[in-house]
């Protein structure tokens, strides 16, 4: 792997720490080789390693967040609904994350 966590802070990026960066930059190039099958992380673009870097900030910040929501309650003969804003998942930031830091030609898997 040639992404190191001297480019990862050097790029401007600090929200995973030094001794878990290896790992979450590995699940990272592994969620690009899913939709790019030839991405080798020893010739890729600057553009290329920064989808990298958020890709693994995504990955991080979903393993390490509270995901708690309130979607309602009742008692007895009352009853209260909450709804939150929609959020996307954490694939679909993958995939926009992808759109951006990708070329056309990268994500283009043919028929």
């Amino acid at each position: 792997m040639s992404i190191t966590y001297d480019d990862y802070k050097n790029a401007g990026y600090k929200i995973i720490p030094g001794e878990e960066f290896a790992r979450y930059s590995d699940m990272a190039e592994k969620t690009v080789r899913s939709f790019i099958k030839n991405f080798k992380s020893d010739n890729c673009t600057d553009d290329n390693k920064r989808g990298v870097f958020e890709i693994a900030d995504i990955l991080y910040s979903g393993q390490n967040q509270l995901n708690l929501k309130l979607a309602g309650f009742t008692n007895e003969n009352y009853r209260e609904q909450y709804f939150e804003e929609t959020r996307l998942s954490q694939n679909e930031k993958v995939w926009e994350i992808m759109k951006i830091y990708f070329t056309r030609e990268q994500l283009f898997r043919g028929v």
